[in-house]
């Protein structure tokens, strides 16, 4: 038996989500990492809230938007009528730094990931991202 606090979990869940996404796992990484973003209470400024809030929003209703943000994560989540979706590098990574934001101190895996993220412009193209409609 192991016993882990809340900090912990989250960590390995965060790092085994970043392993997924070298693998190409993005399903596998919008999961776990969407676990330990929902773990952790939400943060004040932070990334989940920065985006949430972008007055440059393409959704206008908060709640419209808030749905689309989490739309991925949801459907595997939750029993959903769509059998395929299509996965994307950018989509999964935001949910690893989403995750990541609300869970400090990193980790070293942690950090290499931001620091790939920030160093890679392919990883950072939006416009790779078109979330399901």
């Amino acid at each position: 038996m192991f016993t882990v606090t809340k900090q912990e979990a989250a960590a390995q869940q965060i790092e085994a989500a970043i392993t997924a996404f070298h693998a190409g796992q993005f399903a596998v990484t919008i999961t776990l990492a969407g676990a330990a973003e929902d773990m952790a209470p939400g943060k004040a400024n932070g990334l989940w809230a920065g985006i949430r809030d972008n007055p440059n929003r393409p959704v206008a209703a908060d709640k419209d938007w808030i749905r689309r943000l989490n739309e991925t994560r949801d459907w595997h989540k939750h029993n959903r009528p769509e059998e395929t979706r299509a996965l994307v590098a950018f989509e999964a990574g935001l949910f690893i730094l989403r995750a990541m934001d609300k869970w400090e101190p990193w980790t070293p895996a942690m950090i290499a990931f931001k620091d790939l993220w920030l160093s890679s412009p392919k990883l950072m193209r939006a416009e790779d991202y078109s979330p399901e409609q």
